[in-house]
């Protein structure tokens, strides 16, 4: 395939995942008892704060990847460049959007709520965009320029660095959330670390540096990667948040206000200081 027809198959790939992850969900045979009446006075399965979410951020995912690559088959969102080569910056435009909400996802399946360690989160996101836009000046600098390889370098170092935060304080977090957090997390991001691994290598193979490989069979292996880091594991990230959804409603463990749609508002209430000096909390 050429790489406009990779591109093309990368759009009508992620429109079709785009349908899928909004259509996937559970009966409400299978919330243990939990339904809610629909506007037709029917039984519509009860979510889950975490599902809800979970299903927001993969369908935006989904969809911005899927823009992204329509303009590019149109051909829209890339540059020549000096060596006769374009540079798809849209690509970048997509990753920097994407990857952020990807590990937003991993980041509330640990946490549970990002308030918790906003610090940890936040230096996780700007460690990614990090990675990218050195990423993209690796890829924009000429192939005869020592720049690129020191970007290269600087990116890879990001990259490295951008796992151990997840390999290490989110998924000590993920520990003290409880035994099914830290069991979906785990599993999840073994997956998409996995997939993120082939980005580098791809780019230090192809076009872009040594030229291993040509534009096409470039191409052709980002899209499988964005349609396996996106799609696949956004349907592979929600059967395991919505399996482990089932098991907290089945066992009663889902407070009221963690409910879509919830039968009640949720109103934290702080109380006063007391004589050790710690500050306790209650809802």
């Amino acid at each position: 395939m050429t790489r406009n027809q990779w591109l093309g198959f990368g759009a009508a790939a992620f429109a079709i995942g785009f349908v899928a992850i909004l259509a996937m969900g559970r009966t409400a045979d299978e919330d243990g008892g939990e339904a809610a009446d629909d506007a037709d006075g029917g039984q519509a399965p009860v979510k889950t704060r975490e599902e809800e979410n979970d299903k927001l951020i993969h369908g935006l995912v989904v969809l911005t990847a899927g823009t992204a690559y329509l303009l590019m088959a149109s051909g829209g969102g890339r540059k020549p460049k000096e060596e006769g080569r374009e540079l798809f910056w849209m690509r970048y435009v997509d990753w920097s959007i994407t990857t952020p909400l990807l590990l937003t996802s991993l980041g509330l399946t640990a946490l549970g709520t990002p308030f918790r360690r906003w610090g940890l989160l936040l230096g996780t996101l700007f460690t990614d965009l990090y990675m990218i836009a050195t990423g993209y000046l690796a890829d924009e600098a000429p192939k005869d320029s020592p720049m690129k390889w020191t970007w290269y370098g600087v990116s890879s170092g990001a990259f490295v660095g951008l796992y151990y935060l997840l390999w290490g304080p989110l998924r000590e977090e993920s520990e003290k959330t409880g035994e099914e957090a830290a069991d979906v997390y785990r599993r999840n991001l073994t997956f998409l670390s996995i997939v993120w691994a082939g980005y580098p290598v791809n780019f230090l193979i192809g076009p872009e540096a040594l030229e291993l490989i040509d534009d096409d069979t470039s191409t052709g292996i980002y899209t499988g990667l964005d349609i396996t880091a996106k799609i696949l594991f956004g349907l592979y990230s929600l059967s395991n948040t919505q399996e482990k959804a089932r098991a907290e409603l089945a066992d009663g463990r889902v407070p009221e206000h963690e409910l879509r749609p919830s039968p009640a508002a949720h109103h934290e209430v702080w109380e006063a200081r007391p004589a050790d000096g710690r500050r306790s909390r209650g809802r």
